[in-house]
């Protein structure tokens, strides 16, 4: 329950940001962009890129989980589903508004998933991959970021991407924004990681992808 609330609260907040039109996170700067360059919806351009992550499990011999394939496909179900019926967002303090309980319903969704300990969506896993044999997580977790930024950026038109909202100073706030968030989060839900150290980007090896024997 905990995976399949946390995937739709996801995929609630990313539909909720983009009516902000304040500038998403990097990776759905991504998925932004390939679902334009498609035509596709945001919900089946965030599908379409998890996908090929996921694809990326296999030579690096990481072993998915229930939560892999549900955080995988669900966030993009809920955020067309979402973005169907939500009126995009018009004054100052309405945009804020939304960028600001889009962030916190994402935040959420990635707390609730993560704490469920049934594997890690795509991104995570291959971040925490890399940290299990020595990378440091803060560093993977920026370089994809940053890859994901620039590639979703390039693919979409920078002036195309600043003018609908896709890449904007929300984008940044965000970005700074979601690791003490979730990991604060994950601390009121499962008070028993309080003395853990914890971090959103790279699931513990209880919660993540694991390699395959």
């Amino acid at each position: 329950m905990r995976v399949v609330t946390g995937a739709a609260l996801m995929g609630g907040g990313v539909a909720l940001v983009l009516k902000a039109r304040l500038g998403l996170v990097p990776l759905d700067v991504l998925h932004a962009a390939v679902a334009d360059r498609a035509g596709l919806t945001l919900g089946c351009g965030i599908v379409a890129v998890q996908a090929v992550l996921l694809l990326l499990w296999w030579p690096l011999r990481i072993r998915p989980g229930l939560a892999t394939v549900v955080t995988a496909v669900l966030p993009g179900v809920a955020c067309d589903a979402v973005l169907a019926v939500l009126p995009t967002a018009g004054t100052p303090a309405q945009r804020v508004t939304a960028l600001a309980t889009g962030g916190l319903l994402f935040a959420l969704g990635v707390a609730l998933y993560l704490g469920a300990r049934l594997g890690a969506n795509p991104r995570d896993g291959i971040i925490g991959h890399l940290a299990q044999r020595g990378h440091h997580p803060a560093a993977v977790r920026v370089a994809l970021d940053l890859g994901c930024l620039t590639g979703g950026w390039l693919l979409i038109g920078p002036v195309h991407a600043i003018e609908t909202g896709i890449v904007g100073a929300g984008s940044v706030v965000l970005a700074l924004a979601f690791g003490p968030l979730i990991s604060r989060l994950r601390r009121l839900i499962d008070p028993g990681l309080a003395g853990a150290h914890t971090h959103s980007g790279a699931p513990q090896s209880a919660s993540g992808g694991q390699a395959r024997r």
